[in-house]
């Protein structure tokens, strides 16, 4: 009964009730976005590196190196020579390499030239192969390619479609003569070579000399030769283990025209550079929950002190004093909790639209589940908005009714 009656007293006043609801809400959906997107990121970031233990590229940014390699976002550093993959290959320390080759696209999907190996390739011992096909086979001669999943959805292709790459990075760009044909379509991996269209290394080679050519004859001179069969973009290398891998990369310091990097080192060292300024970020994070939370409270105060009269008229009618406790106590449960539910199915409603268009923008998935830390703000919140209908109701409990008559 006495649930009833705070039910209807909040009824009884629905703009006023849906104001302290909404003003929760949007405390609780702007706390679960900053937790959500703050660890979902970084997350998002090193699960995309996993698959690379070890890149080698040209000298340069090793940042750049790992954008280019890993996300697929950047354009090359430049090449390396190809001896420089089949001293690596040999290495006694090395388990497996696999060649890259970046440099064309199609319609704004990068085309990604690599070894046959990339379809063995798996992140960690035991673990299963990083590439998996989900129709057709891996490519087997020059110009045919598998495509990842996500390019192959929006791109509408299918085993058996052809299409011509562009040179470049950006759609738009000089046309290839040569046509691909898909030969497979890859089950989706969570990060950014969904949206890769691999093919083998000499297909890229292959096109990048007839563009040459063309490029020669267009300008009215003789074709040169750049013996791109000796040029890779960058090197996936999978050491033999964690102190192989150290080793061979003090070695590689000594190598002229390549570097080495972990990638996952290097966004390690990135979060550290951009540590001061996520720092600042999250005291400015913390500054506005800690403001929200602070509103809500006073919102749920105010909307149970305004019903002092309401109260009164219950107590001369009989009512106890315990049973207005309760009835207070239950009407800011009710508003919290109505509060906390819409807050938090509207946090992971924006979270969800951010995480996204953050994935088709770059193919980085972010997380999707119930995490700890979101809990603890539920939790946190929650208890918090019922501790603003507690003081309120100790007062009522406390007062005089006549004053309120």
């Amino acid at each position: 009964m006495r649930l009833v009656i705070a039910w209807r007293n909040l009824l009884a006043k629905p703009v006023q009730s849906g104001l302290v609801a909404l003003v929760v809400a949007i405390t609780i959906a702007m706390m679960v976005v900053i937790t959500l997107f703050a660890g979902g990121i970084q997350t998002g970031l090193v699960r995309a590196t996993e698959p690379f233990d070890l890149i080698v590229g040209a000298k340069g940014s090793p940042n750049q190196l790992v954008l280019n390699t890993v996300f697929l976002q950047d354009a090359p550093i430049g090449n390396i020579d190809h001896e420089i993959y089949e001293q690596l290959a040999a290495h006694p320390l090395v388990a497996a390499v696999i060649p890259l080759a970046f440099g064309d696209n199609y319609k704004g999907y990068p085309i990604v030239g690599a070894g046959d190996g990339i379809f063995q390739h798996q992140p960690k011992a035991g673990q299963p192969e990083w590439l998996q096909l989900a129709a057709g086979r891996p490519f087997v001669q020059p110009f045919e390619a598998v495509v990842g999943a996500k390019a192959a959805r929006d791109l509408g292709l299918k085993p058996g479609d052809e299409f011509k790459s562009v040179h470049g990075w950006v759609a738009g760009g000089q046309g290839h003569d040569q046509s691909y044909r898909v030969v497979g379509i890859l089950q989706p991996v969570s990060g950014p070579y969904d949206q890769a269209i691999i093919v083998s290394s000499s297909s890229i080679w292959e096109a990048h000399e007839h563009h040459e050519t063309a490029v020669a004859a267009e300008a009215g001179g003789a074709s040169q030769a750049h013996s791109h069969e000796h040029e890779v973009t960058a090197v996936l290398v999978k050491p033999k283990g964690y102190s192989e891998a150290m080793r061979l990369y003090q070695q590689f310091q000594q190598v002229e025209g390549a570097q080495m990097v972990f990638p996952a080192q290097v966004i390690v060292q990135l979060f550290a550079i951009l540590g001061q300024g996520e720092q600042v970020l999250k005291i400015v994070a913390y500054v506005i929950i800690v403001m929200g939370l602070l509103v809500m409270a006073l919102s749920v105060y105010l909307s149970a002190l305004s019903r002092a009269r309401d109260r009164a008229v219950l107590r001369a009618m009989g009512a106890g004093a315990c049973d207005i406790f309760t009835i207070i106590l239950a009407e800011g449960a009710m508003l919290t909790l109505l509060g906390v539910l819409a807050g938090s199915l509207t946090g992971r409603g924006i979270y969800w639209l951010l995480a996204g268009t953050l994935e088709n923008k770059t193919a980085i998935v972010l997380m999707t589940g119930f995490t700890a830390a979101e809990g603890y703000v539920i939790i946190g919140a929650t208890l918090f908005g019922l501790l603003a209908g507690v003081i309120p109701a100790v007062l009522t409990y406390r007062t005089e009714i006549a004053q309120h008559l």
